[in-house]
């Protein structure tokens, strides 16, 4: 895999982020490892005004990507949750930001007056939308993803899947099966890997029970995948490793 295809979400940083560290200052670390593009989290981000600022500063300075990942809902009470998905999009702008996760929430029909208003914010803020496979049962089995995708794409809204590959063990479901059933609607990935012992406990690449080389082989090589796992206890060199393995597969 080439580098400028691998993302680095900042949980990767979790003791950083756990201690205050702001996701700015975290940017040139990333970077310093060769990698351009980065996933924001809105759950870390505590001074909107000053850290978006920042982010959009010195990524355009290094000439980074970014993602942002907000755990918001697509959908409450069966509506399109449309000013909290303003709110992400906006937050997006001001990071020069034009990628943004969000979950599908509380779904139960697509109609054309959602196509429009998801359709007509994804043009005025430049945004690529993606839904992600979290580990809720509400939002993380493929048949719902699947589901609601098909209904999307029927319908015209420009909407895709960021397929988590470990997320679906907390579902009991296999990620390499349900890598084919999505694949049509997959432009990201979020990797990593999980153990099941008691319950699953995502950890490193190859320590884990999933088959991540296969299932990413599945997929075009130039979709974007995101390491998205703590990586302790020396971030840096635990990272670098890390790294090391997705490049390995070329």
């Amino acid at each position: 895999m080439q580098k400028n295809n691998i993302v680095i979400n900042t949980l990767v940083f979790l003791e950083d982020l756990n201690n205050g560290v702001k996701q700015s200052k975290l940017l040139k670390d990333i970077h310093g490892l060769g990698i351009n593009k980065v996933e924001v989290r809105r759950e870390f981000i505590k001074d909107f005004d000053v850290e978006l600022q920042e982010i959009r500063d010195i990524s355009q300075q290094l000439q980074m990507e970014i993602y942002y990942s907000v755990p918001r809902y697509l959908y409450v009470g069966g509506e399109l949750n449309i000013d909290e998905i303003e709110q992400a999009f906006k937050e997006a702008s001001k990071m020069n930001c034009r990628n943004v996760k969000l979950n599908i929430g509380d779904y139960k029909d697509i109609n054309s007056e959602n196509v429009y208003k998801i359709n007509s914010l994804c043009d005025k803020y430049l945004i690529v939308l993606t839904i992600e496979n979290d580990q809720t049962k509400e939002n993380g089995q493929a048949y719902k993803i699947k589901e609601f995708l098909k209904a999307a794409e029927r319908f015209g809204m420009r909407i895709s899947c960021t397929f988590d590959i470990g997320n679906w063990l907390w579902q009991k479901e296999d990620p390499k099966e349900n890598a084919y059933k999505l694949k049509p609607y997959i432009t990201y990935i979020h990797l990593k890997d999980v153990n099941i012992k008691d319950m699953p406990q995502a950890t490193l690449l190859d320590q884990g029970e999933i088959p991540w080389r296969s299932i990413l082989e599945i997929f075009d090589e130039n979709i974007p995948v995101a390491i998205e796992y703590p990586c302790h206890p020396d971030t840096l060199a635990v990272l670098k490793k890390e790294i090391n393995k997705l490049q390995v597969m070329n």
